[in-house]
């Protein structure tokens, strides 16, 4: 079963300030417990950041199959996340562009990456989330 009520908490109003995206639909994206991780997940490492690097942080995290992540994770999340300029998503190179945190990432979801296979390389340290 999956854990995605483990999601972590996000404030919408610094969520809505950081990035200018209207209070409702700031509401509307992150009611997606998996929208919210990936943010976390995203404003915790330096981007960009690798889709699979991402898929397996997330999947990992929500006890999830990985492909049922990538998929939602290619199809809705990261395209949804785009067209509200929140972050950049190159799907021809597989990356995953935050210029900077937008989530308060007190929860060390960064240390999900740090997996040898995700990326071949090592992993980014984790990002300041101050802001």
């Amino acid at each position: 079963m999956s854990a995605l009520n483990s999601a972590p908490v996000v404030d919408v109003e610094r969520f809505v300030r950081l990035t200018d995206v209207p209070l409702d639909e700031a509401y509307a994206l992150l009611a997606n417990p998996r929208t919210r991780l990936t943010l976390h997940v995203l404003s915790t490492c330096e981007s960009p950041l690798s889709l699979e690097c991402l898929t397996d942080a997330v999947a990992t995290r929500d006890d999830a199959d990985e492909h049922a992540v990538r998929t939602a994770l290619s199809h809705v999340v990261l395209p949804k996340l785009e067209s509200h300029d929140v972050l950049e998503y190159d799907r021809d190179a597989g990356t995953v562009q935050l210029d900077r945190p937008v989530v308060a990432a007190a929860d060390p979801v960064a240390a999900l990456v740090d997996h040898p296979e995700s990326t071949g390389s090592s992993p980014s340290p984790p990002r300041d989330s101050a802001g």
